[in-house]
């Protein structure tokens, strides 16, 4: 009798051990197709989203045998409203709230903050004014891509304002727009440890990035982006033209949301070397730049 209990018992353990693997097979499985990457942009109409930004830079010019310092720092703030979404195509309504901005160099001190009603209504207040607070859409696909003629992330600061400003939006190559702040399209299909590339030509700019999937866990992917920059571009700073001849190399650390493809956090480093011409001189430059770009969904 003692046997045949043992016997039963062994029996009711080893089909029970069978349902427990079941589930726990359906668990893995569960949890691997929430974390497969789909390379499309899920939202919803409706969705609130504040993007805040921070950078830091310095630039290093020689003119002359001299060598000048010239320093920016900046913070912004965006809310970007997904207005509709139709056909796989979304359209965002992106609304400029909040920038501060300080600069030193070239025997020059400013700074600007939006929030303040005397900055606002002084004369830096007027490069600003056809920014701060105006709504305008943006139309993307779900793959992340611009559909021709949309706006633009246009945070940059307006030409004339200070020369450190002009040369950090060359820097930039005028890449900010809603679809590279806002998201981070990972290919259907790519695992930890895949790479992939993509480049753009614009304004001036020739851009290549290299993507790396380092790790999914918690539906949040890390990836890294390493960027390198060809710009050669001319613009304007206190009335005086610039021709910027300059190689940016951007490294990138990136935390994706996996389902909606959203960026949570962006936090960059980069390097500067090139030459500048402006009034008849051949001026090297040299700059660094650290950023921080934040995604919260309301």
């Amino acid at each position: 009798m003692y046997v045949v209990i043992v016997i039963k018992f062994a029996f009711q353990i080893k089909k029970n051990m069978k349902k427990i693997f079941v589930v726990f097979l359906s668990a893995i499985s569960f949890t691997t197709f929430a974390q497969s990457t789909t390379g499309k942009i899920v939202v919803k109409k409706g969705q609130h989203f504040i993007v805040e930004s921070s950078t830091d830079g310095v630039a290093n010019l020689d003119m002359m045998g001299q060598s000048m310092e010239m320093k920016i720092g900046s913070t912004t703030k965006v809310t970007a409203d997904i207005k509709d979404t139709k056909d796989n195509i979304y359209t965002i309504t992106q609304t400029l709230t909040s920038i501060k901005s300080s600069f030193s160099g070239m025997g020059q001190e400013k700074s600007f903050d939006s929030d303040k009603k005397e900055d606002m209504s002084g004369e830096a207040g007027t490069l600003y004014k056809d920014k701060i607070n105006i709504p305008k859409d943006v139309v993307i696909t779900n793959e992340g891509k611009a559909i021709a003629g949309a706006a633009t992330l246009d945070t940059s600061i307006k030409k004339d304002e200070n020369p450190m400003g002009a040369i950090m939006d060359m820097m930039g190559g005028g890449q900010d727009n809603v679809a590279t702040a806002l998201f981070l399209v990972i290919p259907g299909g790519k695992k930890a440890g895949d790479t992939w590339q993509d480049s753009t030509t614009s304004e001036g700019a020739k851009m290549k990035r290299t993507f790396t999937l380092h790790s999914i866990a918690n539906k949040e992917a890390a990836i890294t982006v390493y960027t390198i920059m060809d710009i050669n571009k001319t613009m304007q700073a206190q009335g005086m033209d610039m021709n910027a001849v300059m190689t940016s190399k951007i490294n990138a650390e990136i935390l994706v949301d996996v389902i909606s493809n959203l960026q949570k956090e962006n936090k960059s480093t980069m390097d500067v070397t090139g030459t500048i011409d402006i009034m008849g001189q051949s001026v090297p430059i040299t700059s660094k730049a650290t950023s921080i770009t934040t995604v919260k969904n309301l």
